[in-house]
Parts: structure tokens; C-alpha cells; sequence
């Protein structure tokens, strides 16, 4: 049998295998490598996962607990699934970041460039699918959250939350969603982009160190000898040996974190989605009322137009890091930004219902009672005033003056919400009719606009004088 005919090593492996890379290559051309045999990992640690996992919601948080505790190697494979996730998502923007400061988007490798844009995307989205699976608090809330900030799109936004969810709440519908799109379309699709970065890195090959305009002639490459494969293969291997290492030791000292099961009730719980999303998740929290839609769409709707765009956007024809102050500047400014509201969402994360936020001004009676009817039942559970509260997984109460929402339709959606927004997940609230009033009436004072001041209470007095309040109203009954 002549192999090589029959295998094809001749006309197309081994041309693919010892393509001649420029001999000037840095080590920086490893992270693309390493992040093909990162997915791979998490492929196959994601098929043995499936053998076990149940896409329940009355049985995925066992059997998240069995495979870690019951199946033999099961708590390394899900720690290698678990960190090798964060290390795909860092790997991707780290390719990205590099090829962005080499300048090695530009033409002719500007669809390069944006399949691997499209593959961190994918990368984001598997994150985003995957960390509501193990059915836990962090799982549900960090879901919910998510889910919900289309929600205030205008138009949209309704339809797009009922999408994500698989109806108008998180249910079961929503876990079997996400499992078949973690599962089967997400890694398809990232297989799809893979293979075309591949095939148009093959094509245009890597960007030549020794470039520094785009298009430019350059002599014949005289240097030592430097090909995919064994040269640059045996720097990824080696590369990636180190990183695999690491994940194992991770899975073995550090088992990824579970919480208590979704549905469980914790007084003062606050969400955090994976630490890849936290500094999303804090900038956020500072567009809140009027704002809100600048953060939720404006920001990250043309963050993600900006990254598609390099190619285009970008007039400099100058390539190679150290012929690129301004994108050395830009690239450093972004990752500063990133850290530091990475940072500023872990320090901030501390119990909500501590405090309320409140415009300075006099509040009527009503109102008064309708703020002490809000911290009795914990409305900061859900919702934030100024960006300021617990989980936001509903809309920013200083938003609803500026919405002209009418005490009408703040008392008709208390008492029932589903009538006046069917995609909502907040219940309904047995109150009177002079309840209703007093509570709408005080989420319309919630008006920070024209610059108005804001002061913090201490919710402990406000707690146990609608306790008093309640024991006043139980005495009432019982005369």
C-alpha cells in the first residue's frame, strides 16, 4: 500500500506541516497554537463531562457533584474543563492583543483578523453558556443578570430576554438551551472559524518581523531554516506542556467553586459572574438611571463594531511593536481599564439592603411609606438605585421618571407584573390599593435628573420601624 498517495502526505500534509515560516519568528506566535490545543482540551474533558451531566434543573447540580466526588478522575477532568475555560478566554485576547500591537491585521490579512475577532466572541459566548450548567447561585444569578440587560433595549429588548431565557424565566427550558448551544453550536461554531484562520494563515502566512509598512517588499528571508513544523511546533508543545501542567496543579489544589444550589435562600447573597465578565458586569453599575442604555447597548454594541472594525479603522500602515507608540498606548490603555474594573468589582462586592440610595429632597407621607414598604420587602434584592444595590436583575430604579412611567402603571405592575411586561421575572406582591400608591409614588421620587443631589440611610432603622409598623397594624386587626 503506498501510504503516502493514499494519506495524501505528499501534496497536501506535508506542504501544510513544513510551511516556511519568516526565521525571525517570536515566540508570541505560539499563543494561536496553544489556543487550538487549549480547545482541544476542553473538548475532550467537555465530552466525558457529558457522560454524567443531567441538563435538569432537579438533577444538574448532582450530577455536577457526583462527577466531582463519585467518578474516578472526575474532579480533575472538571477542574481541567473549569480553568481551561478562563485560560482559552485569556489566550484568545492575548493572540488578539499581539497581533493588534504587531499590526498584523492589515492588509492582505484583514479577514484573518476578524475570524479570530469572530472566535473570541464564540469563546465569551461558551462562557457565557457554560457557567449556568452546574445549577448553582452563581450559575442562576449571574445568568439572570446577563439575560436581562438587553431587557431595557428599546423595541427588542423584551424579545431578545424571552430568547436568551427560552421563555419569559429562567427555567428548564433555559438550562437545556444553553447545554445544546454550549454543546453543539458554539463548538461547531468555533471549529468553522478555526478552520478558516487556519487556512488564511496559511495562505498569507505569518507577518515578517522584519516588516515595517504594510505591503512592503523585503528581500528573500536568508535566515536559518524556520517551519511549522518541527520548529514552531516544538516551541507550542513545549508552550503548551507548561500551561497543561499548570491547569493540572489547578485541578488538583483548586477545585472550581460550587455554591449552594440554585433556588437556595441567602439573605444578603450578591451574584459575580466568572472573573472574565467582572469587569463587564462593573461597568454597568456606573451607567445607571439615564445612563443605563449607554453601558447595556451604546458601549458594548460599538466595543464589539470597534473590533470587527481594526482593519478598517486603522490608518497607520506601520507594522511591528516598537514602530507603534499609539497602539502600544491604546492596547495598554484598555488593559489598564479592564484591570482596574476587574479590581473594583471584586473590592465593591459586599451584601446588598445595607443601605439606600435617595435623592436629596422631602419625601410626603406617602412616599415615606412606600420606602420603608421597598426595604421591608427587599426590592434591592433585584434592584438597583443608581447602580447601587443587589443583583440587577431588574431595572435600575432611578430610571422609571425618565421611562414618564405614571403611578398608574408602577401600581398595576406591583401587583401584577406579567400583565404589564410578560417576559418579567419579578412576582407579584399582595399590597392594598393605598400600598400600591404609596410604593409607586416613591419610585417616582427616585429622580436624580438635572444633576440632584444623593444621600445614603442606613436601611436598620428603616427595617425596624416597618416591623413597628406591622406590629401596629396586627394589634389594629386583632381590636
Amino acid at each position: 500500500m503506498d501510504w503516502r498517495n493514499n494519506t495524501g502526505w505528499d501534496s497536501h500534509i506535508k506542504p501544510f506541516l513544513h510551511k516556511k515560516l519568516p526565521s525571525q519568528t517570536g515566540w508570541s506566535a505560539v499563543l494561536g497554537t496553544l489556543c487550538v490545543l487549549t480547545f482541544f482540551v476542553m473538548a475532550v474533558t467537555g465530552m466525558v463531562l457529558a457522560f454524567y451531566y443531567v441538563p435538569d434543573p432537579d438533577k444538574a447540580y448532582d450530577s455536577v457533584k457526583y462527577i466531582s466526588n463519585e467518578i474516578a478522575m472526575g474532579r480533575i477532568v472538571r477542574g481541567l474543563h473549569h480553568w481551561g475555560a478562563g485560560a482559552m478566554v485569556l489566550l484568545v485576547f492575548a493572540h488578539l492583543v499581539v497581533s493588534y500591537l504587531h499590526g498584523s491585521y492589515q492588509n492582505p490579512r484583514q479577514l484573518t483578523w476578524i475570524t479570530g475577532a469572530g472566535m473570541f466572541i464564540i469563546v465569551l459566548g461558551l462562557g457565557f453558556t457554560g457557567y449556568l450548567l452546574p445549577w448553582d447561585m452563581k450559575a442562576y444569578w449571574a445568568t439572570v443578570v446577563g439575560a436581562n440587560i438587553p431587557n431595557q433595549y428599546p423595541g427588542v429588548g423584551n424579545y431578545i430576554t424571552r430568547i436568551i431565557l427560552g421563555g419569559n424565566e429562567i427555567s428548564g427550558f433555559t438550562l437545556t438551551r444553553f447545554y445544546s448551544v454550549h454543546t453543539l453550536i458554539l463548538p461547531a461554531a468555533i471549529v468553522l472559524f478555526m478552520a478558516m484562520h487556519i487556512y488564511l494563515v496559511r495562505i498569507h502566512n505569518l507577518s515578517d518581523p522584519r516588516e515595517r509598512l504594510a505591503g512592503e517588499t523585503l528581500p528573500p528571508d536568508t535566515g536559518k531554516p524556520f517551519r511549522f513544523f518541527p520548529e514552531q511546533m516544538n516551541r507550542a508543545f513545549l508552550a503548551f506542556g507548561v500551561l497543561f501542567v499548570l491547569l493540572l496543579l489547578l485541578s488538583a489544589f483548586a477545585d472550581p467553586p460550587m455554591e449552594e444550589k440554585a433556588g437556595t435562600i441567602v439573605a444578603d447573597y450578591l451574584p459575580r459572574p466568572e472573573w472574565y465578565y467582572m469587569w463587564l458586569f462593573q461597568m454597568l453599575t456606573y451607567f445607571s438611571g439615564e445612563w443605563e442604555m449607554v453601558g447595556s447597548m451604546i458601549i458594548f454594541g460599538g466595543a464589539i463594531i470597534i473590533l470587527f472594525g481594526v482593519p478598517f479603522f486603522s490608518e497607520s500602515k506601520l507594522k511591528g511593536m516598537v514602530n507603534r507608540p499609539v497602539s502600544i498606548a491604546v492596547a495598554s490603555t484598555l488593559i489598564a481599564c479592564i484591570l482596574f474594573l476587574t479590581y473594583m468589582a471584586y473590592h465593591e462586592a459586599s451584601p446588598y439592603n445595607k443601605t439606600i440610595l435617595l435623592p436629596v429632597k422631602e419625601m410626603t407621607a406617602g412616599q415615606r411609606l412606600g420606602m420603608i414598604a421597598y426595604v421591608d420587602k427587599e426590592c434591592s434584592y433585584c434592584h438597583n438605585i443608581q447602580g447601587e444595590g443587589g443583583h440587577r436583575t431588574g431595572p435600575d430604579m432611578s430610571n422609571l421618571a425618565r421611562k414618564q412611567r405614571s403611578l398608574d402603571y408602577l401600581m398595576a405592575y406591583v401587583k401584577d407584573p406579567k400583565s404589564q411586561m410578560p417576559s418579567t421575572t419579578m412576582p407579584s406582591y399582595v399590597m392594598d390599593e393605598s400600598e400600591l400608591k404609596n410604593m409607586a409614588a416613591f419610585l417616582l421620587s427616585l429622580d436624580f435628573r438635572g444633576g440632584q443631589e444623593s444621600k445614603r440611610l442606613d436601611t436598620a432603622p428603616i427595617l425596624e420601624e416597618a416591623k413597628k409598623n406591622r406590629e401596629r397594624k396586627a394589634e389594629s386587626v386583632r381590636q
